[in-house]
């Protein structure tokens, strides 16, 4: 890795890149041919780059990278350690460690979790201090004590010991007193009569009943205690209970209570030290054994064992002895260096090992991957994707074959779609790491956890280098470009109280000429250059590449309005192919602008004023040119609008009778729209194709859904769909073409069309909220609030949204209405 005079390598590499460029630009595996390149210092030892690249196969992919060599000691890998059972957004956790006392260069976020619970896959250790088994732990990427990076197995071992109080029956023998029956002879009297002459008498005396008492041995039950050894393994550590009916351990890592639910055991241990290590142990004490019991409270010196009932560890669970010891131990069986780690987190795939592609292909999707260079040094890689206007995304194998070609023998794969998102400090810039990503979903995901790169020295405010941003520009000849100047002292650090107006600047006077305020204007000459910006005895500079053959974009890409109207038009300018559109700096005034003479006049500035004179409705062209570009943009005067006899006094007929004017939508026959049917999703994306100058659905490529036969009218505009990421499909191989669509597909939709067509939906309203927010399904969640932000699909008076309910054909049309409206062509 380069270590001195990185800044001014890193602009010579740019500025030689881009003068090759004029005849080919550098190609890239998996990411296809990068238009735009840039790198910029953001620490000692660590550079960003940003692609923006296009393929055949793949189109247009934006990606970010940052390399860091973390080693040295002075970048610090910290895994964010927040509860397990929250899940925050990455620029959350860089507060967080901000706050801790940290500085925060680049961030992105980490493993896969489960979303019900916040809870990753893998294993996460912070500080040497186990946060979370994970829920399924295979291997993890992880940083030594000196910040050398590997992927290792994590197969730890949890353990507890204690002591179970064992009762069990026992037969006492007792001598128990019994009366019984003794048996005692009648007597017989003899002797002589004394009133008599003496002769013999005899008499018989019966005896009373008489007893005695002997002694019985008998057996009585009694119950005693005994204490015995036991000894358990733990199943998951900081992981919600599941259906493996496992034991589970708890500290404050987790959150305050366990979370439990139903019937379980739980049993409170207080310690002194509560954090888990590998091939180490923490003791405490059994303060309480809690049977049938749930969501028993987790403090800052408790840990808690936890089983359901009727799992094999339930009984004994109950079983422990309040006040008795319980050791808790952690090993790593197979000696995989996990003893050695001090930060860590869970991967979902391995990609590169022993620099080979060891992946499969999967789908294109947005990516988040780490990687390890041959020097040690480490990559922080974020793809953005499923925007077509942004980034489409690369399968797992593609995303190996670049993070090879860019130099790893160890790459992996973390929670990607849209979770994925980078961070990074622009120096002088930003006081505070900025999101450099667009994530998919519109709005930054919330996560379990991320891999930030910190550092906490302290340096003066004095000045060390002068930032000028932007790092790099493509201009039109004639056209200009802002440039803005910071100061970062010796840290890259933002200097708060930097004067940039006491800048001076300067440049090949060949190429332009640039003002005091840092306003570039270029000249005739196309080429690469550089702009070199002074402040005292401190300097930066920018790359700035003056471009002539250019792509045309115009702001509207179709026209309809009343005689007389006035619109203001705008173009811009932009390359790249295969989906790459790099913005190039332009002004109206360069390009050449005509229109038909039935339908009005355009000025030199794009200014276009609609005819008087129409009768009924003209049609015609308005051009925009510059060198041998053209682009058309039709054009009504005086639209059309069609009366339906069953719209008559509805409140959508304006909007229905417009668009059916402009040829967007049909009615059903014999004059009739039928406002209140159901519009079905094939119906929906036809709508918004006829939306969209220029465009020929029967030149799109098959879809390849089973259910959408080449016969059928709507083949073309699903297949135009498909092809530019406006729709997926169900999920089965089908499109489910005839289904009526629901309102929360509908806004999905609605979004991708945006994308695709490079436009962004302006938010008009914050804090968008619905009272059935939590029916809505998750993966239309974003795309419903962002229509809503817009105002092109609000909700019901009731304050509800009804995502699963069927748009009506009205419905529909005032969103196609709205969305016209928006994009000016109204």
């Amino acid at each position: 890795m380069r270590k001195t005079g990185k800044r001014i390598i890193a602009v010579l590499i740019i500025s030689t890149f881009m003068i090759s460029s004029l005849c080919g630009f550098t190609t890239y595996p998996g990411l296809g041919t990068a238009y735009y390149e840039s790198e910029l210092d953001i620490f000692d030892d660590a550079i960003y780059k940003e692609f923006i690249s296009g393929s055949a196969s793949n189109g247009l992919q934006h990606s970010h990278y940052v390399e860091a060599d973390t080693e040295e000691g002075r970048i610090i890998p910290f895994v964010f350690n927040g509860e397990v059972r929250g899940t925050y957004s990455v620029g959350a956790m860089i507060k967080y460690a901000e706050e801790q006392g940290y500085k925060v260069i680049a961030a992105v976020n980490g493993d896969i979790y489960d979303t019900s619970s916040g809870t990753p896959k893998g294993l996460v250790i912070h500080d040497g201090n186990i946060v979370t088994s994970g829920y399924d732990p295979d291997r993890v990427f992880a940083f030594d004590e000196d910040g050398r990076a590997d992927m290792l197995p994590a197969k730890l071992e949890f353990r507890v010991s204690g002591t179970i109080e064992n009762t069990y029956e026992v037969q006492v023998p007792v001598e128990v007193p019994v009366e019984v029956p003794v048996e005692v002879p009648d007597q017989v009297i003899e002797g002589e009569n004394p009133e008599t002459t003496g002769e013999a008498i005899s008499e018989e005396i019966v005896s009373e009943p008489q007893t005695e008492i002997i002694y019985e041995t008998r057996y009585e039950t009694e119950y005693e205690t005994e204490e015995l050894p036991w000894d358990a393994k733990i199943d998951f550590f900081n992981v919600p209970h599941g259906g493996a009916n496992g034991l589970h351990l708890f500290n404050r890592h987790y959150s305050t209570s366990t979370k439990t639910s139903g019937t379980c055991a739980e049993v409170v241990i207080e310690c002194d030290d509560i954090q888990l290590k590998v091939n180490d142990s923490i003791k405490g004490i059994v303060k309480s054994v809690n049977p049938e019991t749930n969501n028993t409270a987790v403090t800052d010196n408790t840990v808690v064992l936890s089983t359901v009932k009727g799992s094999a560890t339930y009984e004994m669970l109950t079983k422990l002895k309040v006040g008795s010891e319980i050791e808790i131990s952690v090993t790593d069986p197979d000696d995989c260096g996990l003893e050695d780690v001090k930060e860590c987190l869970g991967i979902y795939y391995s990609l590169v090992e022993n620099g080979r592609n060891v992946t499969t292909t999967g789908y294109a999707n947005p990516r988040t991957a780490l990687g390890i260079k041959r020097d040690g040094s480490i990559v922080l890689f974020e793809l953005d994707g499923r925007q077509a206007s942004v980034s489409k995304g690369l399968n797992l194998s593609e995303v190996a074959d670049a993070l090879i070609d860019m130099g790893c023998i160890t790459a992996v794969n973390l929670d990607g779609g849209g979770s994925s998102v980078m961070y990074v400090r622009q120096p002088g810039k930003d006081a505070v790491a900025s999101r450099q990503s667009k994530p998919s979903g519109g709005s930054e995901r919330q996560v379990a956890n991320a891999l930030l790169l910190v550092y906490k020295e302290s340096a003066s405010q004095d000045i060390e280098q002068l930032n000028v941003y932007p790092e790099l520009s493509f201009v039109m000849p004639g056209a200009t470009v802002s440039l803005e100047t910071y100061a970062s002292n010796r840290l890259f650090e933002k200097v708060k109280d930097f004067d940039g107006s006491q800048v001076s600047y300067s440049v090949d006077d060949d190429y332009g000429y640039i003002d005091e305020n840092g306003v570039f204007t270029a000249s005739d000459k196309t080429g690469t250059f550089e702009v070199r910006a002074d402040y005292k005895s401190s300097y930066g500079k920018t790359t700035i590449n003056i471009i002539d053959d250019i792509t045309i974009t115009p702001s509207v890409s179709k026209l309809t309005l009343e005689a007389g109207e006035s619109r203001d038009i705008n173009a811009e300018a932009s390359i790249g192919e295969n989906g790459a559109k790099i913005d190039v700096s332009s002004e109206d005034a360069l390009f050449t602008w005509s229109c038909d003479d039935n339908i009005g006049t355009i000025d030199e500035n794009g200014l276009f004023t609609a005819t008087t004179s129409a009768i009924g409705s003209n049609t015609g062209n308005i051009y925009i040119e510059y060198n041998e570009e053209k682009v058309i943009i039709p054009v009504t005067v005086g639209a059309y609008i069609v009366e339906f006899t069953d719209t008559y006094g509805h409140w959508a007929k304006d909007y229905i009778g417009t668009l059916a004017g402009m040829n967007i939508l049909n009615g059903i026959g014999d004059n009739m729209f039928n406002p209140e049917g159901s519009l079905t999703r094939a119906q929906f994306i036809a709508m918004l194709a006829k939306m969209t100058s220029g465009v020929d659905v029967s030149l799109s490529e098959s879809a390849g859904f089973t259910d959408v036969p080449d016969y059928e009218w709507y083949y073309g505009y699903v297949n135009w769909g498909y092809e530019n990421g406006i729709v997926n499909g169900m999920g089965d191989g089908t499109f489910a073409p005839n289904d009526s669509i629901t309102r929360e597909q509908m806004a999905v939709m609605l979004c991708n069309y945006s994308r695709s067509i490079g436009f962004m939906l302006p938010q008009i309203k914050e804090g968008v909220t619905f009272t059935d927010y939590n029916m809505i399904s998750p993966w239309a969640l974003d795309y419903v609030l962002t229509t809503a932000g817009a105002g092109v699909i609000n909700g019901f008076d009731t304050g509800d949204f009804q995502p699963q309910g069927v748009a009506t054909r009205a419905q529909a049309a005032t969103v196609i209405y709205k969305m016209c409206e928006i994009k000016g062509m109204l």
